[in-house]
């Protein structure tokens, strides 16, 4: 895998493009949320201490939906860790599973970690039970230690360099070595390094063990869910509580909405499976009414829409022209639910991409695949909708508070509004 530079996402602070290919790309983005509680530190056996959590969400690899935390504890001690909700490759997990924590350490100028990689014991082969453990990485071989071309570039380009512990601290250390460092208001530099150093060489060593493959929530694991599933094995399992169906996202072409909103069983669907199970969600899939099967029709047809649709004004203002292209598709999308469900809901559960159908971009199937909530999703009215078996349905509001305390036991305060507030456009 070849990397690029570093590019910002008009949408998404805090980004960094990784690697680009013609149906998306490989990018982390740090959450400008953090969530602060008790956290297990990083030596063994210790007892767990107030801290806080960022978090940094990898987007856009295949089959695999993972993000990184940095931990923050109250009396400074740090570190790095795969967090503890996953999606992909049950080997993959059993690497990191409370394993290949990164120290990270500080002083008033920078932050570091010691400049070691996942790895083998030497003289070992990898199989399926194999245990990589960290080892001292050789700096002036950096790109074919992690296996990722230009990976140190990547490192420079993003504030982050390679040296000495006796260059940044100002008293010589015991014990010299090599360590990654950055500026300590460089936010986006903890993520990235743990992303070069530990997670993708290990996501690459993952090709060998892909299946079986796992849903973990926190703790349990769930199952394994529509997100494995491939576009065929979608459709012949139907309709329910896991899969739904749509032939646009947008309203009739007779509305005079503008191609930048998004029909609202659109959002209804996605908060629907998000308080209940997760699923896929497919656009550009329609029913024949006499023999019922699924027909595959692409949104070419919502691609028209967006061409020939009277402009909206305000997104032309701060967006530029809208064109009827996949990226522009999937960036009104990933806009809507960030503005209608929530942008914690859009990086930690949500994933955008497409369906070949024989076209390419030209005219693909729009899937979205999502995980369950962690807590309460609503749409940007306060509904919380709920998905059982092949439909979405608003509850009673006794029925809807037995419902949420079963769904999530763990949680103290059940919000009846989540959603973050951001500027619409």
């Amino acid at each position: 895998m070849e990397i690029v530079k570093k590019e910002k996402d008009s949408n998404l602070t805090n980004t960094v493009i990784i690697k680009e290919f013609p149906s998306g790309s490989i990018s982390l983005n740090k959450d400008d949320e953090t969530s602060s509680g008790l956290f297990q530190p990083l030596g063994r056996g210790e007892e767990e201490k107030e801290g806080t959590a960022h978090q940094f969400f990898v987007n856009g690899l295949p089959r695999l939906k993972a993000s990184i935390n940095k931990v923050q504890f109250d009396d400074g001690d740090a570190y790095l860790s795969l967090n503890r909700n996953f999606a992909g490759s049950e080997w993959m997990w059993d690497q990191f599973n409370k394993r290949l924590n990164l120290g990270v350490y500080s002083n008033q100028t920078f932050e570091f970690v010691n400049l070691k990689m996942p790895k083998l014991k030497k003289g070992s082969t990898q199989s399926r039970t194999s245990s990589f453990t960290w080892q001292n990485i050789d700096p002036s071989n950096f790109d074919k230690e992690v296996g990722i071309p230009n990976a140190e570039s990547l490192l420079e380009d993003n504030g982050i360099k390679i040296g000495k512990k006796s260059d940044i601290l100002a008293e010589s250390p015991s014990r010299d070595g090599y360590v990654a460092y950055w500026e300590v208001d460089n936010d986006l530099a903890p993520g990235l390094v743990y992303f070069i150093l530990a997670f993708l060489p290990i996501a690459i060593s993952s090709s060998a063990y892909s299946k079986p493959e796992i849903v973990v929530v926190d703790e349990p694991v769930l199952t394994r869910e529509t997100m494995f599933y491939t576009l065929d094995e979608l459709l012949s399992a139907g309709e329910k509580d896991t899969i739904e169906c749509k032939s646009s996202m947008y309203f009739s072409a007779k509305s005079k909405t503008p191609p930048t909103v998004v029909n609202h069983e659109i959002i209804r669907a996605i908060v629907g499976m998000l308080n209940a199970k997760g699923g896929t969600l497919l656009i550009g899939v329609s029913e024949d009414k006499e023999s019922k099967n699924y027909i595959k029709k692409g949104v070419k047809g919502d691609f028209e829409w967006m061409e020939y649709a009277e402009e909206d004004p305000k997104w032309l203002k701060r967006m530029g022209p809208l064109t009827p292209t996949w990226e522009d598709y999937q960036k009104v999308l990933r806009k809507e639910i960030m503005d209608r469900i929530g942008r914690t809901y859009f990086n930690s559960c949500i994933v955008i991409n497409f369906e070949d159908i024989g076209f390419g971009k030209e005219n693909p199937v729009a899937r979205v695949d999502i995980e369950p909530a962690p807590q309460p999703a609503s749409d940007r009215s306060g509904n919380r909708h709920i998905r059982f078996a092949n439909g979405t349905q608003l509850l009673p509001s006794d029925q809807e508070n037995e419902y949420f305390k079963n769904r999530f036991p763990n949680l103290e305060n059940i919000e009846r509004d989540v959603n973050k507030k951001v500027e619409i456009i």
